[in-house]
C-alpha cells in the first residue's frame, strides 16, 4: 500500500483541486492532516466523497512540517510500503510526477525519492540564491550533490520507504533536511525521480515576510542537518546569524502527544 500525506493549512481555494489531482494517481490512500485551519478547508475535505480520502483534524496549529510526521506515523502504523508527501496547495498538473515517485517506492529503487524543483539554476532573487547555496552546501556534505543537485525534502513532492521509517525517528521528518542527512548517514538510498520547475507546482504565493521566514527556516534546517550528519551538537547558526524562521513554531510536544494517544 502507498499512502499520500497532504498537510493543509488554510487552503480552501486549492485543496479541492489538489485532492482531485491525487485521486488520478496510483496512491492507495490519501491522509489529509488539517493543521489548525481557520478557513473552510475542513468542510471541503470532509465533503469529498471518496473512500481513499481520510482526514485528521488538529484544532491547534502544529507548525511547519509537523503534519508530515503525523501523517507518516499513521501510514506507517497501517503498514504502508511507501509514503508520498504533497502539500495541500500544490495543485499543478503533478499526477504523472506523483506516479513516478510511487513507482520508485513500489519497485524499491530508493528509500527517499525527491523531485528536483530547480532543473534550471536561474533565480534572480538574492534570497533564493542564498537558500540554494545552503542546499548545495548540505548535499555536498552528504556526498549527494552530484546525484541529487539542489533537491531536498523541504520542497516539492517526495516520498519515503517503510525501511526509511524503520531506521529514522518519525520526529526527524519535521525537519526535512535532517531526515535527508540521517538517510545518508544510515546508508539509505536517496534519488531524484522527477523534475519540475517550482512555478509549475502552483503553490500559494504569500507575502514577502512569509517568504523570508520560510527561507530562514530551511536555511536553519540545512545548517542543523550538517551538524547531525557530522555527529555534532545541533545548532542553526552560521557566521554569527541564527536562522530560526518558523522553526520555533514547530510543536514537537503535540506530535509526541498525538503519537502516545494512538499507541
Amino acid at each position: 500500500m502507498i499512502c499520500t500525506v497532504v498537510p493543509v493549512k488554510d487552503e480552501e481555494e486549492k485543496i479541492d483541486q489538489t485532492l482531485h489531482m491525487l485521486l488520478k494517481t496510483q496512491t492507495d490512500q490519501i491522509i489529509v492532516v488539517l493543521n489548525g485551519c481557520q478557513d473552510r478547508s475542513f468542510e471541503i475535505v470532509k465533503d469529498m466523497d471518496d473512500s481513499r480520502i481520510e482526514y485528521i483534524y488538529c484544532n491547534k496549529p502544529l507548525g511547519m512540517d509537523i503534519p508530515r510526521a503525523v501523517g507518516a506515523w499513521i501510514a506507517f502504523q497501517r503498514k504502508a510500503k511507501g509514503i508520498v508527501f504533497v502539500d495541500g496547495d500544490m495543485n499543478g498538473d503533478l499526477s504523472s510526477i506523483i506516479d513516478t515517485l510511487i513507482n520508485h517506492l513500489k519497485e524499491e529503487k530508493a528509500d527517499m525519492v525527491l523531485t528536483n524543483c530547480y532543473p534550471e539554476e536561474s533565480s534572480k532573487s538574492s534570497m533564493a540564491r542564498m537558500l540554494l547555496s545552503f542546499r548545495k552546501q548540505l548535499n555536498l556534505e552528504l556526498n549527494l550533490f552530484d546525484k541529487i543537485g539542489y533537491s531536498i525534502p523541504s520542497h516539492g513532492p517526495h516520498g519515503i520507504s517503510s525501511r526509511f521509517l524503520m531506521k529514522i525517528p518519525i520526529q526527524e521528518l519535521a525537519i526535512p533536511p535532517v531526515s535527508l542527512a540521517l538517510a545518508a548517514k544510515n546508508n539509505l538510498i536517496v534519488s531524484v525521480a522527477a523534475s519540475i520547475p517550482t512555478r509549475l507546482l502552483q503553490s500559494t504565493t504569500r507575502d514577502e515576510y512569509h517568504a523570508q521566514q520560510i527561507t530562514k527556516t530551511i536555511i536553519g534546517d540545512c545548517i542543523e542537518a550538517v551538524q547531525v550528519y557530522r555527529g555534532k551538537e545541533r545548532n542553526r547558526g552560521y557566521d554569527g546569524i541564527i536562522f530560526t524562521g518558523y522553526h520555533k513554531n514547530r510543536r514537537f510536544d503535540l506530535l509526541e502527544t498525538f503519537i502516545k494517544s494512538r499507541e
